[in-house]
């Protein structure tokens, strides 16, 4: 059997990748009552903030409450850039959450996604393209408090899994599969304050994720192990421009503090940077629609931007 070395894409998302997203879910996981406008006051009338910024110290008819049920679909695109290999990975996935407060001060929610992933890339070992196709599934989970209103900590952790199938381009030769696992987890804590009309945020997260993948037989490596520790600090705004319309951003500080690299691959820059763009509409007290953008800057070796839309009714 002729042996084939074909590590270069990689199944996985990394951290990444994965905490773009996490950092804006436990903010909006923590304080998910709408804001108007109107009614904010000044940053010396909020001495501490009342009730109505916290969804969650609102009275509780019982141990779990508020509940939110979310979907979106969304579209991504992975790029290397200044590397020795090439990589290009279109996603097209979706995802279904649920969130809830717990008592008078917990909050939670967890979710589930499901991706499918088309790979072209070349490797260092061949002068040769590789196309790739991946299914890739996932479920993650926050859990938290809130000790002050407008104070946030919590854990969040995850499991991933999928499965692909590499093959060289214009080679008549079979496809190499492979399956991959993985599992995160990491800490966070937050705050939340006014300054006039605009809810401003502050987030730190650090994440870890490994991931680990394996091949058909006759691939040299026959496995890969591969993951990153990452820390990341978030400043959010939030405004609400009419009684249903609202419009956020975010902007992310990403430093890498350790990675394991898959052979014949290149690590991700130390430090980069994330915009966040985001507009929800609500068409009734209960239904909101949602759209969301996110992109990459200053990152040196990759690209990756996201588009989603989505839906959530509250109960």
């Amino acid at each position: 059997m002729t042996k084939t070395k074909t590590v270069g894409a990689k199944l996985l998302l990394g951290a990444s990748q994965l905490a773009a997203g996490i950092v804006l879910t436990t903010a909006s996981v923590a304080a998910e009552t709408p804001l108007n406008n109107k009614g904010l006051p000044t940053l010396a009338q909020v001495k501490p903030l009342p009730k109505p910024y916290r969804a969650y110290r609102e009275p509780a008819t019982g141990l779990l409450h508020n509940f939110k049920l979310s979907v979106e679909a969304g579209t991504g695109l992975t790029e290397k850039r200044k590397q020795p290999t090439k990589l290009k990975q279109n996603s097209y996935g979706t995802q279904l959450g649920l969130s809830f407060g717990i008592g008078s001060m917990g909050f939670a929610s967890i979710t589930g996604s499901y991706s499918r992933e088309n790979i072209k890339s070349t490797i260092l070992a061949f002068p040769l393209a590789m196309d790739a196709s991946a299914n890739a599934g996932a479920v993650d989970a926050v859990l938290g408090i809130a000790p002050l209103p407008f104070l946030r900590v919590g854990v969040l952790g995850g499991l991933g899994t999928g499965s692909s199938a590499y093959s060289f381009v214009g080679v008549p030769a079979p496809s190499v599969g492979a399956k991959s696992n993985g599992y995160r987890y990491g800490a966070f804590v937050g705050a939340s304050y006014p300054v006039g009309p605009v809810m401003m945020s502050l987030d730190a997260t650090i994440i870890s994720v490994h991931n680990r993948q394996e091949y058909d037989p006759g691939n040299i490596p026959p496995s890969a192990n591969f993951g990153s520790n990452i820390a990341m600090v978030q400043l959010g705004a939030s405004y609400d421009m009419t009684d249903r319309l609202r419009l956020s951003a975010g902007f992310v500080v990403n430093q890498v503090l350790s990675q394991k690299v898959a052979p014949a691959d290149r690590g991700l820059d130390k430090s980069w940077f994330t915009l966040q763009l985001g507009a929800g509409y609500m068409l009734t007290e209960r239904w909101e629609v949602t759209l969301k953008g996110m992109t990459w800057l200053s990152n040196q070796r990759m690209n990756y931007s996201r588009a989603t839309i989505g839906a959530s009714y509250k109960f």
